[in-house]
C-alpha cells in the first residue's frame, strides 16, 4: 500500500477548500490544522446534513455526544474489508467525515480505494459484466424481533416506516418489504457501479466484499446480497476486482489531529487490523446541502 497517494491539504482550510478538494480527488487528509471535536464537528455541519446514528440493525459503534451525529468507527480491532458505508441500505450517505483523536501505535490505518480507478482497471468483460449487474441486499428479522425493532406487529406500518427512505432513493434503487414467509425480510435493490455524487461518473462503490468470507477480516453474516435476477453475484467476478482494489488500496497515516473528508460515493473505506485498544478515531456522515446532479 502507498501512502503518498492520499491528497493532504494542511493548516487552517474552509469548508469550500474542503469540498473543492472532495469533488476533485474524492478525498482529502486534512493536516495541522489545529483540529478539535468541537472544530470537527463545526466543519461536518458546514459540509453536510449529518445523519443521527440509529444503531438498528448495526449496533457497533458508541455515540459521543448528545445529538447522537458523532461516532466511534466500528468496535473491535479487526481488520475491515474495503466497502461504500450503508451501500445495503437506502439513504447511504454522500460524505463521511473522520477525526483521528489517537492513532495505532500498530497497524490500524483506514485504507481507501477509489471506485473509479477501480472499475476502469478491470478487465473488459469484468468491467462490463458489474456495470450491467443490479444486486438486492436482503436483511431477514425473525418473527419477534421484527416487532420489537418497529414497535408493531403491522407490516402495513413498518411499510409505512420505511417510507421515509423515498426522498434519498434514486431512480436505480427500489425498497421491499416481505412478511409471506418465517419474519420480515427487506430488500435493497441497487447498482454495483452507481454514479458518484460529484461528475456521474460510474463507480465499484458497493460492500460486495463484505459479502465473502475472510479468515481474519470482518465479515457480516446478517446481510444477504443476490442479483436481481436471483442468484448469488458470480465469485469469479468478486475474486477478480478484490485482486484489482488490493493494488489499488492506499493506508491513510493516521496522526492526532487529522480529519479525512471521503466522497462515498467514489471512495471505498475500511481498515487495517491492530492491537493497541487505544485507537480513537471518530466518524460523522451525512448527505451534502446541496447535491451534484448526476
Amino acid at each position: 500500500m502507498h501512502e503518498d497517494q492520499v491528497p493532504v491539504l494542511t493548516g487552517t482550510r474552509t469548508p469550500a477548500d474542503v469540498l473543492a478538494a472532495v469533488a476533485e480527488h474524492g478525498v482529502a487528509l486534512l493536516r495541522d490544522g489545529g483540529w478539535r471535536r468541537d472544530s470537527f464537528v463545526t466543519l461536518g455541519d458546514a459540509l453536510m446534513r449529518p445523519t443521527a446514528y440509529a444503531g438498528g440493525f448495526h449496533r457497533e459503534r458508541d455515540v459521543i455526544g448528545d445529538d447522537r451525529t458523532t461516532t466511534t468507527v466500528t468496535r473491535g480491532t479487526r481488520g475491515m474489508p474495503l466497502h461504500r458505508e450503508a451501500s445495503y441500505a437506502p439513504g447511504s450517505p454522500d460524505l463521511l467525515t473522520f477525526l483521528c483523536v489517537r492513532p495505532a501505535a500498530d497497524g490500524g490505518r483506514t485504507t481507501l480505494c477509489d471506485g473509479v480507478a477501480l472499475l476502469a482497471a478491470l478487465p473488459a468483460d469484468v468491467r462490463v459484466a458489474f456495470e450491467q449487474l443490479a444486486i438486492v441486499w436482503e436483511n431477514t428479522l425473525p418473527d419477534g424481533e421484527w416487532q420489537r425493532t418497529f414497535g408493531t406487529d403491522d407490516p402495513a406500518a413498518v411499510r409505512s416506516a420505511l417510507r421515509q427512505w423515498e426522498p434519498y432513493l434514486r431512480p436505480w434503487e427500489s425498497v421491499r418489504v416481505d412478511t409471506s414467509g418465517t419474519g420480515l425480510v427487506t430488500g435493497f435493490g441497487t447498482r454495483c457501479t452507481p454514479p458518484t455524487r460529484f461528475g456521474g461518473v460510474p463507480a465499484f462503490a458497493n460492500s460486495l466484499f463484505i459479502s465473502r468470507p475472510g479468515d481474519d477480516e470482518y465479515h457480516d453474516q446478517r446481510l444477504r446480497v443476490r442479483t436481481a435476477a436471483g442468484g448469488p453475484v458470480p465469485a469469479h467476478l468478486l475474486s477478480v476486482a478484490a485482486e484489482v482494489a488490493q493494488r489499488l488500496t492506499v493506508a491513510v497515516p493516521w496522526r492526532a489531529g487529522d480529519v479525512l473528508v471521503v466522497d462515498n460515493s467514489r471512495y471505498l473505506h475500511g481498515r487495517q487490523a491492530f492491537t493497541d485498544t487505544g485507537r480513537s478515531v471518530l466518524v460523522r456522515m451525512g448527505h451534502l446541502h446541496q447535491k451534484e446532479t448526476t
